[in-house]
C-alpha cells in the first residue's frame, strides 16, 4: 500500500520572521521607551545580558540576518507579556 502526500501549502514564513512580526507589534504597543519599560517589568532585561538581547533583537528588525532566534523569542515573549498580549504558541 502506497501513501501519497500532496500539500498545497503557501510559501512558509520562517519562525524567525514570524517572531520579528510579533516583536514589532509588541514593541509598537509598548511605545518609544519599550526597553526601559521591559527592564522595569522583567529584571533580566535590567542586566548587561538582557540589554544585549534587546539590542540584538532591535537590530534584527532592520536586518533580519542578525539576531539569534532564541534571543528574539525571549525578548518577544517578555514584551508581549508586558504589553498584555495573549501569547500564542510559537
Amino acid at each position: 500500500m502506497e501513501m501519497e502526500t500532496i500539500t498545497n501549502r503557501q510559501p512558509v514564513i520562517t519562525i524567525k520572521q514570524r517572531l520579528l512580526i510579533r516583536f514589532r507589534k509588541a514593541k509598537e504597543m509598548a511605545g518609544p521607551k519599550w526597553r526601559d519599560k521591559l527592564a522595569e517589568h522583567n529584571k533580566f532585561f535590567d542586566t548587561r545580558t538582557g540589554e544585549a538581547y534587546m539590542r540584538s533583537v532591535a537590530q534584527a528588525l532592520s536586518d533580519p540576518r542578525r539576531g539569534d532566534v532564541d534571543r528574539i523569542e525571549c525578548v518577544t515573549l517578555a514584551l508581549e507579556e508586558m504589553a498584555g498580549i495573549v501569547n500564542v504558541h510559537i
